[in-house]
């Protein structure tokens, strides 16, 4: 008898502790949902990523204009990897160098009718004259506007709560295209500016 009123006692105690920890539970996932706003990126004032990109691809132009040829190729391309970081860090998205890298070869060769394309041009610089001013010149272009389209899909891709380990290529190729055009007319209208600036700016005096 006495092993009986044992069992029956102990059924309710079971059954008040399971309740117990469901309650507990219960009230630590509401606590879960609240904190978790807490962890979301914080956004980042578009000046200082048009800032960012801006610098990047007055640099890409500029490595257009180097005279060793596959020197702005390399030169672009670490550049490239570079701006990707900078937006990565900007936006408190992890970098890995080696998926960026994989990436950038995907993009720029969707825009370009043969892969090589950079390259060839880069190395029509080794034509006295008329070749290093095709190449310096179109490499400029390509170099730019590639360098503003790789800031700006990555820069959206990761606004848009995305990181380096979700990248939907198809519709990053998508975006990029379009943004290429886009940064041509931007490097057009970056040289023109620097043109414009340089023959304003006064000649300097001679001395004596």
């Amino acid at each position: 008898m006495n092993l009986n009123v044992t069992k029956t006692s102990t059924k309710p105690i079971l059954e008040e502790a399971s309740m117990s920890a469901v309650e507990k539970q219960t009230e630590a996932e509401p606590q879960a949902v609240v904190e978790a706003p807490e962890e979301s990126r914080v956004p980042v004032a578009q000046c200082e990523i048009d800032e960012i990109i801006r610098k990047r691809v007055y640099g890409a132009v500029a490595l257009g204009m180097a005279p060793l040829p596959m020197v702005d190729l390399l030169g672009l391309y670490a550049l490239q990897v570079e701006l990707v970081s900078a937006l990565a860090k900007k936006h408190n998205v992890p970098f890995k160098p080696d998926m960026v890298k994989a990436l950038l070869g995907s993009l720029v060769g969707s825009v370009l009718p043969v892969s090589l394309a950079p390259a060839f041009f880069s190395l029509f610089k080794l034509i006295p004259v008329i070749g290093w001013t095709a190449g310096a010149s179109t490499m400029c272009i390509i170099g730019g506007a590639s360098t503003y389209a790789v800031g700006r899909v990555f820069d959206k891709h990761f606004a848009s709560g995305g990181t380096l380990l979700n990248v939907e290529t198809d519709k990053l190729r998508t975006a990029f295209k379009e943004k290429y055009e886009e940064g041509k007319e931007y490097v057009g209208k970056l040289r023109k500016k620097s043109t414009a600036a340089k023959e304003e700016a006064p000649e300097p005096q001679a001395a004596g």
